[in-house]
């Protein structure tokens, strides 16, 4: 099977923005997914219960792709990812404040299914961004030459 990925991954952001990020990855997502996050790796019920939870604390959030590299049945997607803080999200209160960041994520397809995927972004902008953790200019940097 020979897929042009560069394109199934421009309809699929489509998708994300006529239906939802959840229903977008039902679509796409072999049912048996492997996901690696920052938090381990996870099924498909554990990533959907990890996209609610950012739909609720990131009501208004927007997802743009910015680039896709393709190498077979991998494929890198780099998106920018943009939201204001409204509802809880990990014990935190909202903030009400906005948040802007990369993710890639990294794919390996199997046909038009996602078989495996990884998921990369800086573990600290958010949390700077929405005030969790003071920026490092703000911190000691004792013991650093």
């Amino acid at each position: 099977m020979n897929l042009d990925y560069r394109v199934l991954a421009e309809r699929w952001m489509r998708r994300v923005d006529e239906v939802g990020l959840l229903a977008a990855v039902d679509e796409i997502a072999a049912p048996s997914i492997l996901v690696q996050t920052g938090m381990g790796p996870q099924d498909i019920m554990a990533l959907r219960a990890r996209f609610s939870e950012m739909a609720v604390a990131f009501p208004d959030s927007t997802v743009t792709l910015e680039d896709v590299m393709v190498d077979g049945p991998k494929v890198a997607l780099v998106l920018d990812w943009q939201g204001t803080h409204l509802g809880p999200l990990r014990g935190f209160p909202p903030t009400g404040r906005a948040v802007k960041f990369d993710v890639v994520i990294m794919l390996q397809m199997n046909g038009f299914l996602v078989q495996r995927a990884g998921f990369y972004a800086e573990p600290f902008v958010a949390p700077v961004q929405l005030g969790i953790i003071p920026p490092f200019s703000e911190t000691s940097h004792r013991g650093l030459a």
